[in-house]
């Protein structure tokens, strides 16, 4: 079942409801989040992804990093 997240873009002005699934990584989680604000922001191969102010494992899944429903995530050059 699909997890609602807050995602936020650096250089987005608004943050995005994304839908990521357990065994999504923090990269293809960072991909959907570029994707959703592709109108607004360029998207960067170079990203990085932070949660609860660490910078998280880009290979790590969704459910491994601990993300829950609502809980915010930040995507940064990295």
């Amino acid at each position: 079942m699909p997890i609602p997240l807050y995602g936020f873009l650096q250089g987005d002005t608004v943050g995005l409801l994304i839908l990521a699934d357990d065994g999504d990584t923090l990269a293809a989680l960072a991909r959907k989040l570029q994707a959703a604000a592709s109108l607004r922001v360029a998207a960067r191969d170079a990203v990085r992804v932070v949660y609860k102010d660490k910078t998280m494992d880009p290979t790590m899944t969704v459910a491994q990093a601990g993300l829950e429903a609502l809980d915010r995530f930040d995507v940064q050059s990295g």
